[in-house]
């Protein structure tokens, strides 16, 4: 009970401008948690939002991309910085080339491939092509095939020479036997190929070879293993000469998030969203309560218990309101996505508050949510619940909640 009121009396501290009366009425008879000074609890909650949204800005106004001017090789210069970007992030000494998986088309577009092609990128591929622009931009002249399993390869070498043939395996003479040539090239530009044109990423129907400025070369069949990696080009002495720099975790990621994974943006461990410290990490955000146009101000604390999950409280109140509106605890489960969303379970009951006893609506909430952590490990991203259940700073239209830390 005691320490039920303390979570109470400490989370009114951080959200209510006007607490120190509060702080009288609700925390004086109780211990403070240790690692939350009352000198620092006590600061406005609104102050904290408003420094928190200029650090936060809309991802709307951070991702408006203009035209800029075209470079030599016909990208666009944010296109060929990425290019240059990634070269560089890929150029070990033993690497002769980058490679990624895009996904699969399986047939004609009914628009058009010219028109079908960029667009079935873009939902599909959407936080790739945010980092890595020039993807999308690849011409016509160096997109291989109309439909398949999609790669995007990246020589290290911008002079290197490629080769591509559709090959088909001879049991007599145990060898690969080409049927088509494909592609030649000696600019070791970007192209996009379409292999294993049957459906199945690992039986391998397409040949590349790539020869960079030392004469060096190497030979790749694309494809993907059992468990869906792209398969590795070996040399003979054991040398890993691909680059996989597939965003595996991005696969299936809800399209939202698209351009926070694209800005850095990852997963997180039990340990960075509750912390160590037995008073939690807590979580705050201004918005309106659910279907309503009144806005309230909510903290969302998760107190730490194994690497697996431990116990949360949220809490929150109207805007010049005078107390608790609704007051919600129980726990939180963690399966950890290093690149790519986590996703969090809570499971809420409603305990306390003005409308605890007196409201029509939910009493307890079970749901699990994709969550995001930005780099410095400040700001959080919730998602819409994977059963539609919605939190209460959260609507049914609601894509992307925005929390940040509370410094107090």
């Amino acid at each position: 009970m005691e320490s039920s009121e303390r979570r109470s009396g400490e989370a009114m501290k951080i959200i209510r401008k006007r607490a120190l009366a509060l702080l009288l009425a609700l925390v004086m008879p109780l211990p403070l948690c240790a690692c939350a000074p009352k000198q620092q609890q006590n600061q406005s909650y609104k102050n904290e939002l408003n420094t928190s949204k200029a650090t936060l800005p809309s991802k709307t106004e951070e991702t408006v991309i203009t035209k800029d001017q075209t470079v030599q090789n016909g990208f666009s210069t944010e296109a060929n910085k990425s290019l240059e970007l990634l070269r560089d992030s890929i150029d070990f000494s033993m690497t002769m080339f980058g490679a990624t998986y895009l996904g699969y088309v399986g047939g004609m577009f009914e628009e058009g491939f010219e028109t079908g092609f960029p667009k079935w990128m873009s939902e599909t591929n959407k936080a790739m092509l945010l980092k890595y622009p020039f993807i999308g931009e690849i011409d016509e002249n160096h997109i291989i095939g109309r439909a398949g399993h999609l790669y995007c390869i990246v020589p290290v070498d911008e002079n290197a020479t490629i080769s591509i043939n559709r090959v088909k395996w001879n049991e007599k003479t145990k060898t690969d036997e080409v049927t088509e040539v494909l592609y030649r090239s000696e600019s070791g530009e970007p192209v996009l190929l379409f292999a294993n044109l049957d459906g199945v990423a690992y039986e391998d129907d397409t040949q590349v070879f790539i020869t960079d400025n030392n004469g060096k070369t190497c030979e790749w069949h694309p494809s993907t293993g059992a468990r869906g990696y792209l398969a590795p080009c070996i040399s003979e002495t054991g040398e890993y000469l691909l680059f996989d720099f597939t965003e595996y975790g991005w696969t299936n990621t809800p399209i939202e998030f698209s351009e926070w994974l694209a800005d850095g943006w990852s997963g997180m461990t039990a340990l960075g969203l509750a912390g160590s410290q037995s008073c939690g990490m807590t979580w705050v955000t201004e918005s309106m309560v659910r279907e309503t146009d009144r806005y309230a101000f909510f903290a969302l604390t998760f107190y730490p218990g194994d690497e697996t999950g431990g116990t949360v409280d949220l809490n929150w109140v109207y805007d010049n309101g005078d107390d608790f509106e609704e007051m919600w605890s129980g726990f939180w489960t963690i399966q950890t996505v290093m690149d790519g969303p986590s996703y969090v379970t809570l499971s809420l009951s409603l305990v306390g508050g003005k409308s605890y006893g007196v409201t029509d609506g939910p009493m307890y909430i079970c749901e699990t949510y994709p969550l995001m952590i930005n780099p410095s490990g400040t700001g959080l991203v919730i998602g819409a619940g994977e059963n539609g259940i919605c939190l209460p700073f959260m609507s049914q239209s609601t894509m992307l909640s925005i929390l940040t830390q509370s410094v107090g």
